[in-house]
């Protein structure tokens, strides 16, 4: 075994022991939602709020020259999130504030849907803005197309140029 396979596995066994519950659940949910995209049911919020925060992440990280948080799955993330490491107070802040933001949401244009999000308790948008970030950049789709990729460890650049416009870094 070389170092490159011994931190892929420690990193696994790290993740694995600290979300063991919400790793599991997130990989069986992406498997189901690989074969039916209209089968996944959250487990914390009701399916009429599971639709809503797929159209919330999606607004908070939306489709542009790369996918957006909805394709990412996020939602299913920060429901599990929400379900298994979330105190029973913040979960209930949550599902308050979806069900403050009301069903016009789902058709409104963008800058209409953000109006509306500014408007919901400042303590669960935040929750809820910091989950998805969380969910994107670690996704496959968020660390490998929206950030630029480079395998660590890799080979040792010491000095290397930033061009205008260039992504931040992701790394594994």
């Amino acid at each position: 075994m070389n170092r490159r396979q011994s931190l892929a596995c420690l990193s696994a066994l790290a993740g694995q022991a600290l979300f063991p519950v919400v790793l599991e659940r997130f990989g069986l949910a992406s498997i189901a939602l690989a074969q039916d995209p209209d089968g996944w049911q959250p487990e914390l919020l009701s399916p009429e709020q599971g639709r809503l925060l797929a159209e919330i992440v999606e607004t908070i990280i939306p489709e542009t020259d790369t996918p957006g948080a909805k394709a990412a799955r996020v939602h299913v993330f920060v429901d599990l999130v929400l379900k298994h490491c979330v105190p029973a107070a913040e979960q209930e802040a949550v599902r308050t504030a979806l069900d403050g933001i009301g069903g016009s949401f789902m058709q409104a244009a963008a800058p209409v849907r953000q109006a509306q999000l500014a408007r919901i308790d400042a303590a669960a948008f935040r929750l809820l803005k910091e989950l998805t970030l969380v969910g994107y950049f670690t996704s496959e789709i968020g660390a490998t197309r929206a950030l630029a990729y480079d395998a660590v460890p890799g080979e040792y650049r010491g000095c290397i140029d930033l061009q205008p416009g260039q992504r931040a870094w992701a790394t594994r």
